[in-house]
């Protein structure tokens, strides 16, 4: 079974799938506008030193965060798409009967080990809120932010898997 099958080519018919599909492609695009942003102010902090007006403050640790950020924000945007890395040799080996199989198999670990995540994640950043530990460095903040975006990254991706195998278990129209 071809991955391609399982992603939408129009937007979804229901407003609660169009909500979805939304989402998702938000998390692609502000992912693609860190990316573009990041790029600029490296490119600019070059600049400023080689014309001896110094570094811009914070631009390493904010290009960590940020590129962080935008790899969390793509993750569930790349596995809506389809367009993910797939190894599917043990897939095509198998008769045509089972490979849904696999699939459906494949979607519902992938599921659960993003709710094992994004459970941990939760919790780790819960128990940083209730401790009230800040981050100091370039930037000062709360640590629990740091856990926000993963956390919401394993959410979607959860989603994701388990709107998969939900279409995998429905009966295709011809």
């Amino acid at each position: 079974m071809n991955d391609t099958t399982l992603v939408d080519k129009t937007v979804a018919r229901s407003p609660l799938l169009k909500a979805y599909h939304y989402v998702m492609q938000t998390c692609g695009l502000a992912a693609g506008i860190i990316i573009g942003v990041v790029s600029i102010v490296i490119v600019l902090n070059v600049l400023s030193r080689n014309l001896g007006v110094g570094s811009i403050y914070g631009t390493v640790e904010g290009s960590e965060y940020a590129i962080a950020a935008a790899t969390f924000l793509a993750a569930p945007w790349v596995l809506y798409h389809g367009a993910h890395v797939r190894v599917d040799l043990l897939q095509q080996a198998l008769p045509k009967a089972y490979r849904s199989y696999l699939e459906m198999g494949i979607n519902l670990l992938g599921a659960l080990v993003c709710l094992c995540f994004g459970y941990y994640l939760l919790a780790t950043g819960a128990e940083y809120l209730s401790r009230g530990s800040m981050v100091y460095k370039s930037f000062v903040f709360p640590e629990w932010w740091t856990f926000i975006l993963p956390t919401t990254c394993f959410a979607l991706l959860t989603l994701e898997f388990l709107r998969r195998l939900w279409r995998l278990m429905l009966p295709r129209e011809r």
